[in-house]
Order: structure tokens, then sequence, then C-alpha cells
């Protein structure tokens, strides 16, 4: 990432936990955080943990970024944020950690007065491991009309360009779905098996060559002449060397979750 790069991605994370801009310029900004944010930001747990116990409000921290040294005015006081830094692995932390799950609404911004249904939608991102010695990792996106059960496989690229917002935009509303939750997560998962049932089995089939060739090999070793009273040390050692060329060499496939969310758009989209 450059520094354009990181400064667009912090002025976004601040922005999506509403964050208070105190003064936004090319160079730095200032910002008041607000509770979750100050929380992971902070580096005052003892100030919250003594808050909390007290039930006393907690004055909000106010912390200046700066993304260009060179060009920042002499008097702005700050700290720097780039690649590499503590300051930019701490925001990167706590965007996973706050990121997990999201709700946003489509608003293309007409300020129309006729009511206009948003249709939800929950779109999942997994991460499917193909593993053996060697690991492939493949990422789909799935998407699914809470109403209709459709499924759109590139969902995430469908709805990368739209204007969404984390509001409910005027004179729009949301449709009940007909599928909850967990529903539509079990049919999206039925279609992630049915996809993994269509992938080349070669990969595996390889691994278990592989693995057998290692136990021939292992077998041979362990099978020369021992002594009597090494026999029970050997046989002990043979048996977990087995066990840990099974669990690096035997193919296997694990899906997990990255994040997902609901998202509720307009009707027409996607087709």
């Amino acid at each position: 990432m450059n520094q354009q790069e990181i400064q667009h991605f912090v002025e976004r994370y601040l922005e999506a936990h509403e964050s208070t801009f105190v003064e936004k310029q090319d160079t730095y900004l200032t910002v008041t955080l607000p509770k979750e944010v100050d929380k992971d930001l902070g580096n005052r747990p003892f100030y919250w943990t003594y808050c909390e116990r007290m039930g006393i409000e907690p004055v909000p921290i106010t912390l200046t970024f700066i993304f260009d040294r060179e060009q920042v005015p002499d008097h702005i006081q700050g700290e720097w944020v780039g690649f590499g830094t503590r300051r930019l692995r701490q925001i990167f932390q706590s965007a996973v950690k706050h990121g997990k799950f999201v709700r946003l609404y489509e608003d293309d911004g007409n300020s129309r007065f006729d009511t206009v249904p948003l249709v939800p939608w929950l779109g999942i991102n997994y991460r499917v491991e193909f593993i053996c010695d060697q690991k492939r990792d493949l990422i789909l996106s799935p998407g699914i009309n809470l109403i209709s059960g459709n499924i759109v496989p590139s969902f995430l690229d469908k709805i990368r360009s739209l204007p969404l917002s984390a509001r409910l935009p005027d004179y729009r509303f949301t449709m009940e779905p007909i599928f909850s939750v967990n529903s539509a997560v079990s049919r999206v998962e039925h279609w992630i098996q049915q996809m993994i049932e269509r992938e080349d089995r070669n990969w595996a089939e390889r691994a278990r060559e592989r693995l057998q060739e290692e136990l021939s090999l292992l077998s041979a070793y362990y099978g020369s002449e021992q002594k009597e009273e090494d026999r029970e040390n050997v046989a002990s050692e043979y048996e977990k060397r087995v066990e840990e060329l099974k669990w690096q060499f035997e193919p296997r496939i694990e899906v997990k979750l990255i994040n997902a969310g609901l998202f509720y758009l307009h009707s027409s989209f996607p087709s």
C-alpha cells in the first residue's frame, strides 16, 4: 500500500465508525474517536475499566494522524501513519474485529418522494482451502436473495461499485425476508459443497501418491534391524512419524468464513 491508499483506508475506517472529524487536510487529519474505536486505538484500557466500573461518562480521545511528514504544517503535532507502523496495524486489527458483519443500504442519492423498496441480500465471503503438503486457496463471494432464494456467485464484484450507506436512505423501506439468515446460510453452504465436488480432484490423488512414497521410505528406514531393547522406542517413534506424514500429506478441504453482511438493494439488482 502506498501512502495515498493508506490515507484513504484510514479515512474510510473512521467514517464507517462515525468518528467526528475535527480537521481533515490532504496531509493529516484530526479526529475524535467514538467509544469502540477509542478502546481499540486509544491505548488506555485502565481508563475504560475505571469508567465502566464507576459508571462515569468517558471523555472521548482526539488524535491527529499524519500521512505526509514532508508537507504537513510545522505547527501540527501528531502521529505518522505509514505501512508497517504500529498504529496502522492497530487499525487493521480493529477493522477485522468490527468488520465480520455489516449492514448496508443502497443509496443512489436521488431526492425522490416516492417510497422505494430495498430487497435484502445476504453476502458472504468464504475462503476454501485445499490442503495437503501444498496449499491452494479459493475465495468465494456468493450472495443470496432473501426473498427469492436466488444465489449470485460473484456477489461482491456486483455490489462493489454501488453507492452503499450504513443508514437507511430517506423514502426507502426494507422488504421483509422470506428466508431466515440460518436458512440462507444452509443454502449457500450446499451451493459451495456442490462447487467443491465439481473441482478437479487430481491434486488429492497426487498428494496421496506422495504420501505413499513417504510412508514406504519411512517403513524401510524403521524396518532395518534394531536392537531388541530399542524396538519399543522405535515402534513408538515410527507411529509418531506416520501420523505426522498423514497430517502433512493427506488431502483435506476446509471452508472458513471471512466476513458477511446484509445488503438492502434495489429490487432490479442484481439480475
